[in-house]
């Protein structure tokens, strides 16, 4: 039974999740209410703001449950923290959907939306930072070589909106793979250099 029932919580959210988006795409984000949302997805108001308590959180979907899973698996890592991050960007390919464009226009003209995604971004480069500080990595390497992987991802959404909305194509996932990659050496590139001093 707690099969079907997280079945059915994981039903509604994506039922509320794929009315928004398409009320955000048709009315615009400040002309959307939560009522609307409930209206479109066939749930109560009460119901939407328990799977999503603001309208910016719905934007990004499941991001704090991956940003909450990269820190798990970090904390109870076997293998390097590099390592380890680069196997939880593979599992984020799902973010590189038709919705990202919509999501990065969002993103741009809607200040709590950008500052929301600057949030997210902040929260996964703090979270991969401390971990490599833990490696005993210099803070100033952990730090960098932080930023350097998440402004990847940050890139790598952006290449994929910018190709799904000039071409009407996906990246490929060797496209994403390879941008990760490039990612990773030259993050563990700049630990090497700063820690060879």
């Amino acid at each position: 039974m707690a099969g079907l029932r997280e079945r059915k919580k994981r039903a509604t959210r994506i039922a509320i999740r794929e009315a928004a988006m398409k009320l955000f795409a048709s009315d615009g984000f400040a002309g959307t209410t939560m009522d609307d949302i409930a209206e479109a997805a066939d749930v109560s108001r009460a119901t939407v703001f328990s799977y999503f308590p603001t309208k910016e959180e719905i934007v990004f979907g499941d991001a704090g449950v991956a940003i909450d899973a990269l820190a798990t698996q970090l904390d109870e890592r076997t293998e390097s923290t590099i390592v380890v991050v680069r196997a939880w960007l593979d599992q984020l390919v799902g973010w590189f959907e038709p919705e990202l464009v919509l999501q990065q226009h969002l993103a741009r003209e809607v200040p709590v939306i950008g500052a929301r995604r600057l949030q997210l971004y902040g929260s996964v480069e703090g979270i991969i930072a401390g971990s490599l500080a833990a490696e005993g990595e210099h803070e100033l390497a952990a730090r960098l070589a932080a930023a350097s992987l998440v402004a990847a991802l940050r890139i790598a959404e952006e290449t994929a909106a910018a190709r799904m909305e000039q071409e009407d194509r996906a990246l490929t996932g060797d496209e994403v793979a390879t941008l990760l990659d490039d990612a990773v050496a030259f993050a563990k590139a700049g630990i090497a250099a700063i820690s060879s001093r």
